[in-house]
């Protein structure tokens, strides 16, 4: 064969391969999208994938196959997936790919890079401010805000799983306790499961309804309830039994998920035969999840609905029961529990007077969140975060108390599934507990706000000095500073155009809202919990951590990271006239003290990627990389009512304390080895007792004895992972300091 036949034959069979696979490749794209239709997002993320395995450039496949991710609930892979697209398209043809890329970097707890990435993106939904976009958009940048808060001031309750007994591989959901040794809940799994929970096709799964009981303080399945209920071809939830024990109410939807409420009698371990509940259904339209609840002397019944006169899409309704057994007219609970989005599985308790309800709007955690509001039915108060851990990034719906114990849904991690971490609904309870004890000290409190971190603006306060101590106390620079926003925009922006600008910009406001004005924010919450202590009797030590840019030498920057101390320890001073003075002066009459442990780093921890050339002001002033190192930090407290002077007059307890060289540890893609070079900066020796990873692969060599006072060391780090990649772990080493565990971030890339 000559060698024009060879080109040619190549060039021909080359035409044929690739016309194969393009035939291949829509035939895989056209399944998905027929199971992405009918609502198997799991099913259809298969054949996307498939098809990316031929061709992974096509961004329309790219997009549908982040689509079916978030369709069952893989926020993680959605989240890389939506960026690709993101990235590629800059919002242009795909404007929905980084909404959602925002959304799942909320949804992956990733609260101040999903607020940053929000304020980038609301430019693609701001000719139409009254639409949904972004109307959203702007709610979430508030939201991630209030995140941030709910995620720190975390409720105390331990929360569980209810079991490989009641949860399977699939959902379940709608737990309701009937007394506190029986559920009722619902579960969405084949008819011929097996007991290895195997997932076959989702399609031909209905959702049931299920008793389970409590055995030895586990529960156990019983029994799935009569077919009378459960109904052939219908999904079947949300079961629900009035207070006297007389009337089962529960939804009844088709294959597309049309759903109607509907009743059954129960009498004595005998059902009725069902019957639509026709007052609160409207045709046309779905009425789910019921909730019944005796208010007043009358039955009241909750649910959710997308009915006409809504505010949003489901919205929460009530309707009260007549003496003749009918119900009213259906009212809408109002403005303060609907929003424009979703508000779903209504829940009254009349002990406390509250509505417990679940909504994707109101300013929460992730997905959906459980939000309380008391209520006089013909009105109801703004809500209130359940908190965390109640609620988490994921979706927390189907709130039910039952005396002491609480039931909720959730997909979060720790959920059993075999389609991803959070992938499927589990039951979960926890035991309420009596609000009435103090479930907080206030050292406690204290150190949810830590580290507090406050900000300072270049060689400030008292530029070019080499004092260690100025007058000014930290809320003078702080204002001072916050002047210089538009100096900052104007400086960091100089030279650059189009996105490049806008995402200078939204880096600059994010330095002063996210950092700046959040640090004195901090500051002004936590002073007023440290007075509690102090009043309390107890002596208080605080370790203040001090950084500065690497403009000028390491002497000057030790000076200049003291003064910037003194500046707190002179707000402290005078708080509240003089408040707290005797506390750090030793004249209080209850003999507490205030007593400062001061590390100043320098340019020490500086990152080394930051400019140190004067010329250069918008890297080395203005950029939010050089304005993070320019901080104090208050990172430990110590509380002791006994803590006195020895007899020759030293104190008898002092703190180690563990510095690392680099802020991040970093690793290229082929890198084994890494020196991580540390120092005992505190003033008593230090154990480092153990170092956990979140990542296989990794292992650290750890010093035998304690490392004394000021001694630098290296730690031998090495790492043989089972797949390579860039990704980003942490190690969590644990010390005999305070805080007694520190969690490094590395990077490999």
């Amino acid at each position: 064969m000559t060698l024009a036949k060879n080109i040619l034959f190549s060039f021909l069979f080359f035409l044929f391969s690739f016309s194969l696979n393009a035939q291949n490749q829509k035939q895989l794209v056209k399944v998905g999208d027929q199971l992405y239709g009918e609502g198997d997002f799991y099913g259809a993320s298969i054949w996307y994938k498939k098809a990316l395995d031929i061709d992974s450039t096509y961004l329309d496949i790219v997009f549908k196959y982040a689509e079916s991710l978030r369709g069952y609930n893989d926020y993680a892979k959605a989240e890389s997936k939506y960026y690709y697209v993101y990235k590629k398209d800059r919002g242009i043809v795909y404007p929905l790919a980084p909404f959602w890329y925002s959304m799942m970097l909320k949804y992956n707890e990733k609260y101040g890079e999903a607020k940053t990435s929000f304020k980038r993106i609301k430019r693609f939904f701001s000719k139409d401010k009254k639409g949904y976009h972004y109307l959203k958009v702007m709610n979430e940048l508030k939201s991630c805000e209030e995140a941030l808060k709910i995620r720190r001031d975390s409720v105390l309750v331990d929360i569980s799983n209810m079991g490989s007994s009641i949860n399977t591989y699939s959902s379940e959901l709608g737990g309701t306790l009937l007394n506190d040794s029986t559920v009722i809940y619902s579960s969405l799994r084949d008819e011929k499961m097996q007991d290895n929970n195997i997932v076959i096709d989702t399609s031909l799964y209905l959702v049931r309804l299920f008793k389970g009981v409590k055995h030895n303080n586990a529960w156990e399945l019983d029994t799935k309830l009569d077919e009378k209920i459960n109904e052939p071809g219908y999904h079947i939830a949300n079961g629900c039994l009035n207070a006297k024990g007389t009337v089962f109410y529960y939804t009844r939807c088709d294959r597309s998920y049309h759903c109607k409420i509907y009743a059954v009698n129960y009498d004595k371990g005998t059902w009725g035969s069902p019957y639509e509940v026709k007052e609160v259904n409207m045709e046309g339209y779905t009425s789910t999840q019921p909730s019944i609840a005796e208010i007043e002397g009358k039955e009241v019944l909750f649910f959710s609905s997308n009915r006409t006169g809504g505010k949003g899409q489901l919205d929460i309704w009530y309707a009260q029961k007549n003496e003749n057994g009918s119900f009213t007219t259906p009212a809408n609970a109002g403005d303060n529990i609907n929003s424009i989005e979703d508000e779903i599985t209504p829940f009254y308790n009349s002990k406390d007077t509250a509505l417990y309800f679940s909504s994707n709007w109101h300013y929460g955690l992730g997905g959906f969140d459980i939000f309380k509001a008391h209520s006089k039915l013909t009105s109801f108060e703004k809500p209130e975060n359940m908190g965390y851990p109640i609620n988490t990034s994921t979706n927390d719906f189907y709130y039910n108390i039952r005396n002491h114990t609480a039931l909720i849904t959730s997909n979060r991690k720790g959920s059993y599934t075999k389609k991803g971490e959070t992938c499927c609904n589990d039951i979960w309870e926890y035991e309420i507990l009596d609000t009435t004890k103090q479930i907080y000290t206030t050292l406690e409190e204290l150190n949810r706000y830590l580290p507090v971190r406050l900000y300072f603006h270049n060689d400030h306060p008292n530029p070019r000095s080499t004092d260690t101590l100025t007058d000014l106390n930290y809320f003078t620079t702080y204002k001072e500073y916050t002047k210089l926003f538009n100096e900052y925009k104007k400086e960091y922006t100089q030279g650059l155009a189009g996105d490049e600008k806008e995402d200078a910009l939204i880096d600059i406001e994010d330095l002063f809202s996210d950092y700046i004005d959040k640090g004195a924010n901090d500051l002004q919450l936590f002073t007023p919990l440290l007075i509690k202590e102090l009043e309390a009797g107890k002596t208080i030590t605080l370790t203040i951590k001090g950084f500065a840019s690497p403009l000028s030498k390491s002497d000057y920057n030790v000076n200049l990271t003291l003064r910037r101390v003194s500046s707190l320890i002179n707000y402290l001073s005078e708080y509240d006239n003089g408040k707290i003075l005797p506390y750090i002066n030793g004249t209080a009459l209850n003999g507490a003290q205030l007593i400062f442990i001061k590390v100043p780093f320098g340019e020490y921890q500086s990152i080394k990627t930051i400019s140190d050339d004067i010329a250069d002001k918008r890297n080395s002033v203005y950029s939010p990389g050089a304005a993070f190192e320019r901080k104090i930090e208050i990172i430990a407290i110590q509380a002791n009512d006994t803590i006195q002077k020895a007899l020759d007059g030293s104190e008898l307890e002092k703190l180690p304390l563990l510095t690392f060289k680099d802020t991040i540890i970093r690793l290229s893609l082929n890198q084994t080895e890494k020196q991580l070079k540390i120092i005992n900066n505190g003033e008593a020796p230090l154990k480092i007792f153990s170092a956990t990873f979140s990542c296989e692969g990794f292992t650290i060599d750890l010093p035998a004895k304690e490392i004394p006072v000021m001694e630098p060391l290296v730690l031998n780090l090495t790492y043989h992972p089972k797949e390579a990649g860039a990704k980003k772990c942490t190690v969590e080493f644990l010390t005999n300091t305070i805080p007694n565990k520190i969690r490094k971030e590395i990077i490999i890339e």
